[in-house]
C-alpha cells in the first residue's frame, strides 16, 4: 500500500482504490502503533517507487508507486545503514512488476 499521496504518480487515478484507502493507511497506522517504524528507500533514479504497471510503458514513464515497505523496530531502524529501491531489478525480459527495497545494516 501506498502510505501517501506523494507515494503515486498521479494520485488522482487511484483515489479510493486499492493501495491508498483509508482502511488500508489506518491498517498501517495500526501496525506502526506498536513501536515498528519504515525505512525510507532513497531514490537512486526517480522516485523511489517499487511497483510499475507492465502496460502503457509504466516503467520508462516514471508512473509508479511505492508500495513495498520495509518497517523495523527501533534496534533494526538503528542499523540501517542506506536503502534504496533496486531498479535494475525490475528491468529486462521476465522481470516482476515489483523492485525490492534493499537495507543495509551495520551491525556490530
Amino acid at each position: 500500500m501506498a502510505p501517501r499521496d506523494e507515494d503515486v504518480w498521479d494520485i488522482s487515478l487511484f483515489t479510493d482504490s486499492t493501495h491508498v484507502t483509508p482502511a488500508e493507511r489506518a491498517a498501517l497506522a495500526d501496525v506502526q502503533s506498536i513501536g515498528l517504524a519504515e525505512v525510507m528507500p532513497r531514490a537512486l533514479k526517480g522516485e523511489p517507487y517499487t511497483f510499475w504497471d507492465y502496460r502503457n510503458g509504466a516503467f520508462h514513464r516514471g508512473w509508479g508507486m511505492r508500495i513495498d515497505l520495509v518497517l523495523g523496530n527501533a534496534p533494526f531502524m538503528g542499523a540501517v545503514t542506506d536503502a534504496y529501491v533496486d531498479r535494475e531489478a525490475r528491468k529486462g525480459k521476465g522481470a516482476s512488476d515489483h523492485a525490492p527495497v534493499v537495507v543495509d545494516l551495520g551491525i556490530s
